[in-house]
């Protein structure tokens, strides 16, 4: 059991509805987010309300309250830091660490100004996504056009054949 005098992790979930008659989703793999396995610390995770990949994909602003209140549910809980299942949650990313006293990394993509920094200047970045047209410019972190051009961006095979999960 998480509690305050046991600090966690705490990842903020999409909302994931299964369809009537569809098998549950399987467990999540090993080295997953979602694995508690994957952690040596306790993890603790909060589904956000209404946040299905279709919409945080497409920069829904309207998700922003629930993405606030599922992380100040977190630090209720115990989260010592907040992460996401979801590299698209980055757009909320200024909204939830304003309201938590806790440090909040939405996704991986805070790394990339940083990782360009380490690379001698003509060297790139690739960006493999789960959805390239929606990967928008506001999801870098930077507006240097510069560093934009640095960052290569692809999709997924599942993302490219129209699938979603």
């Amino acid at each position: 059991m998480t509690s305050k005098n046991s600090p966690s992790l705490g990842i903020l979930h999409l909302e994931r509805g299964v369809p009537v008659g569809a098998a549950p989703p399987k467990p999540a793999a090993p080295g997953a987010v979602l694995n508690p396995a994957t952690f040596d610390f306790p993890v603790i995770v909060e589904t956000v309300e209404g946040a299905w990949v279709e919409n945080v994909v497409r920069g829904d602003p309207t998700l922003e309250p629930a993405f606030i209140a599922a992380a100040r549910r977190l630090v209720e809980r115990g989260a010592a830091a907040i992460s996401s299942t979801c590299g698209f949650s980055i757009r909320h990313q200024p909204a939830v660490a304003a309201s938590v006293q806790v440090p909040v990394a939405m996704s991986s993509l805070l790394l990339l100004p940083m990782l360009l920094r380490q690379l001698p200047p003509k060297a790139k970045i690739a960006v493999l996504t789960y959805d390239a047209v929606h990967f928008g410019d506001d999801l870098f972190g930077f507006d240097d056009p510069v560093e934009r051009a640095r960052v290569v961006v692809g999709a997924s095979k599942v993302a490219s054949s129209g699938m979603t999960n």
